[in-house]
């Protein structure tokens, strides 16, 4: 009866080990794919919406994940700042990290923050000599 007892006792010992173990790796994995999925939202941007600015460039920002184009409106004066694709994405539109520099024109087209903030997600900017650039 000892015998049996001794074994029930180690069953459940273990039984409750690999009960927290699961339970750590579970954890663990939705923790680190929260990140992910947080990253890939765009809901912020208003999608049915496009506004057109013609901009000087401040700064671009090549980068991972994401590119940014950091621009000042000609007509306002004001910044503006855009978000791009992954870099993957942006050389295969032909874009590369000195396609743009500061006191460049272009004009751009965008997706704007649902809040009002002076930024959003660029579609294409075309530059002063005219190629077309995505920005998606």
């Amino acid at each position: 009866m000892t015998v049996r007892l001794i074994t029930v006792a180690i069953a459940k010992r273990a039984g409750s080990s690999i009960l927290f173990l699961s339970v750590a790796l579970a954890v663990a994995g939705v923790a680190l794919a929260l990140p992910a999925l947080a990253h890939h939202s765009f809901a912020m941007f208003d999608a049915n919406q496009t506004l057109s600015a013609t901009a000087t460039v401040k700064e671009f920002q090549w980068g991972s994940p994401h590119t940014w184009l950091e621009l000042i409106e000609d007509k306002t004066e004001k910044p503006l700042s855009l978000e791009l694709t992954t870099i993957s994405s942006l050389m295969r539109n032909g874009w590369k990290p000195g396609t743009l520099k500061p006191g460049d024109k272009v004009t751009v087209t965008y997706h704007p923050m649902r809040d009002g903030t002076p930024a959003g997600q660029l579609v294409q900017a075309v530059t002063e000599d005219g190629r077309t650039l995505k920005g998606q």
